[in-house]
This record gives structure tokens, sequence and C-alpha cells, in this order.
């Protein structure tokens, strides 16, 4: 017996795919942040901000806002093995096409798109606490 209702994995894909679609893009523009720009590892390498000012003012601003959850969005990348953090990171961050990934990482489309898969559903569990994308049967 599973403590936990059992995760509709197709849906939840979506919803992680839609997040980082539609979602993700304006959060980048609302904190003027193009991770495209950035030549070394993303993820990995990029420090996650912690903010010291004073709380009250700072989140009434979309800015803030939008600085905060991509600093949570990386905080849960780094819950992701190598493998799908890469992948992610390439797609999403870096906004490289399938080929060009291909290229970088030897992985096909096929195999790429089902690596991403994997890494949705690993994004999932890893930013629950801020905002939960996960969907059960």
């Amino acid at each position: 017996m599973s403590l936990l209702p059992e995760l509709d994995e197709d849906k939840t894909i979506k919803n992680v795919k839609r997040f980082f679609e539609k979602e993700f893009p304006t959060l980048q523009n609302m904190a003027h942040t193009v991770f495209v720009d950035i030549k070394s590892p993303v993820i990995s390498g990029m420090p996650v901000s912690h903010s010291a000012d004073n709380g009250a003012e700072t989140k009434v601003t979309l800015h803030a806002y939008a600085k905060d959850i991509l600093g949570k969005v990386i905080k849960a990348c780094g819950g992701l093995d190598q493998k799908h953090r890469h992948i992610l990171e390439l797609r999403y961050f870096k906004c490289l096409t399938w080929y060009e990934i291909e290229d970088l990482t030897g992985y096909g489309k096929t195999r790429g798109r089902e690596i991403l898969n994997e890494s949705f559903l690993q994004f999932a569990w890893a930013f629950v606490d801020t905002e939960d994308l996960r969907i059960f049967k």
C-alpha cells in the first residue's frame, strides 16, 4: 500500500513542459535575466541568491518575485542528476535546438526527449515546495 497516490507521469510531464515553455521565459523577462547569454554551465555553476534586503518592499515588485522564483528553479534543478540537469539546461536555459543538443551530447532527438521527460519528472518533485507541478491519478 502506497502512502502517496500514483503520479500521472504523462500529465505531470505536460505540466512541467508548459512551465518551462510558457512561464519560465516570462519569469526571465520579468527578472531581466537571460540564461542564453551566460557562457558557463548555467545550473551547476550559478550561485543561488539569498536576499538580505527589506523583504516587504522588495516582494511587491514583479522583478523581485521573478528573480526569487528563478532562484528556486535553479535550486530545484540542482536536485537533478547531471545527465538530466544538462539536457534541461541545454533545451530551456540555453534554448538550443535538438540538432545542437545532439551535436553536444550525442543523444538523438528521440533519446534526448526521453531524458528531457525524465528531467521534467525529477524537476516536479524537486520544485514541489515552490509550486506543485505534479498531477496524481
